[in-house]
């Protein structure tokens, strides 16, 4: 799945280079993709055609050998082998059309997941130089732990020295018990290999050395201001959601101890080979989450201009999330909720457009519609457009602007699809009067 993620976002990438914004770049990867799958729909009309000109020799099958079932589907596949109807393969596109969408899902992930922690490297590079003069970056990868307030024993130093890897200096500083800078990854390693009471003051240097990365209303305003968005239309951030309850800024809320492992719940690690995914970033990001200078830069950004309301409801306690007035919602919240309301009607009248009617004729009956096309079947018919809901309301509009573009391409592919076969079938009526 990696391999095939990383081929979709090469592609994406590649038509981004051209265009420029992601937004735009998301529907015309959408169009080339349903370009190449064409064929596949024209040959999912065409079954489902096929099968509704069927329908009333199937009916009469049905009324001569319903009781037999055996006998009745083995007349009907002697039908389908006489007109020539393949009924299954109405299924193809389904087939390749939901893996797809699955493929699509996560490789939005992974590409959000990149564009994402690049922004908030750039915010902690663009960060002021701490008193000492060290950049916040490198403080955030390598934090200093004084040893010396632990009362470390000889034989817990050579079990850090032997659960830890660490550089000759490092371990010197260990054995002297001197402060050592070590990353977050070490720093958990060695609060595990302590002393409850030890443990509690490693996290109490951490939380300490955190809790002084600060910013001025003004820094935070100033660095605010740098950070550049990929917007579309009324979205501010497409690798956020469109959502009103969204905030611009990943996990833009008061800190807490889940804003740590934000990125980490993202999967950004699920993007092999990639030059921001590393280990090393991914810590520096996720302490720079915990720091009141993020929390002043999404205050900044508009972090305060919600309001949460904690629902508890029977198997799950959710936040509903508001913005507290109308221009807190047009400044501060990343999106208005249209693509998740548009998929999600898009998707059921799809639904509706993908079963075949003629002037004088019956539409297929729900067992004709199943064996066309399962995607018409009564589950699906009502699960998809919630599915579809569910994902563009709680993940990347980049992902949702993809699914609503393939729907209003696929409804355009059919109305465009069906009127040829109606003029090829009217053309072949009429040639067949002349014939008379």
């Amino acid at each position: 799945m990696g391999g095939i993620n990383g081929f979709f976002i090469s592609i994406l990438q590649g038509i981004h280079s051209f265009v420029g914004n992601y937004g735009w770049s998301v529907v015309l990867f959408t169009l080339l993709i349903r370009f190449i799958l064409l064929p596949l729909d024209i040959k999912q009309r065409k079954s489902m055609r096929a099968m509704q000109k069927i329908q009333p020799m199937q009916m009469e099958l049905q009324r001569k050998y319903g009781r037999d079932q055996e006998k009745y589907n083995k007349k009907l596949q002697e039908l389908y082998r006489k007109e020539n109807v393949k009924p299954l393969a109405g299924c193809l596109p389904m087939l390749i059309s939901f893996p797809l969408l699955i493929i699509m899902f996560s490789a939005m992930r992974n590409l959000a997941s990149e564009q994402s922690a690049r922004m908030l490297l750039n915010l902690v590079q663009s960060m002021p130089a701490l008193s000492d003069g060290t950049s916040v970056q490198a403080a955030l990868s390598a934090i200093q732990i004084d040893l010396s307030a632990l009362s470390i024993t000889p034989e817990q130093v050579e079990a850090i020295l032997q659960g830890l890897t660490l550089s000759a200096d490092q371990a010197q500083a260990v054995r002297d018990l001197a402060s050592v800078a070590l990353s977050s990854d070490q720093i958990s390693t060695l609060a595990g290999l302590l002393t409850s009471e030890q443990a509690v003051l490693v996290n109490e240097q951490l939380e300490m050395f955190l809790t002084s990365i600060t910013l001025t209303a003004q820094q935070a305003q100033t660095v605010a201001s740098g950070i550049e968005f990929e917007s579309w239309l009324w979205i501010k951030n497409v690798f956020n959601p469109d959502s009103f309850m969204s905030s611009i800024l990943p996990a833009a809320r008061a800190v807490t101890e889940d804003n740590a492992s934000i990125l980490t719940s993202m999967q950004l690690t699920a993007l092999g080979g990639s030059e921001v995914l590393t280990n090393e970033n991914l810590q520096v990001i996720a302490n720079f989450l915990k720091t009141p200078a993020y929390a002043s830069i999404a205050q900044s950004m508009g972090a305060d201009d919600f309001i949460r309301i904690p629902l508890n409801l029977l198997f799950f306690q959710p936040t509903l999330t508001l913005p507290t007035s109308f221009d807190a919602l047009m400044s501060s919240a990343n999106g208005l909720f249209i693509l998740p309301l548009f998929a999600a009607v898009s998707q059921f009248f799809m639904t509706k457009l993908l079963t075949p009617r003629q002037k004088g004729e019956q539409a297929l009956t729900p067992e004709q519609q199943q064996q066309a096309n399962p995607m018409n079947g009564a589950f699906m018919k009502w699960f998809m457009p919630l599915l579809s809901l569910w994902w563009c309301a709680g993940y990347n509009a980049a992902f949702a602007i993809y699914w609503c573009a393939v729907n209003i391409i696929q409804m355009v592919q059919t109305f465009f699809v069906n009127m040829y076969f109606e003029r090829k079938d009217r053309k072949a009526a009429e040639a067949a009067q002349s014939a008379e």
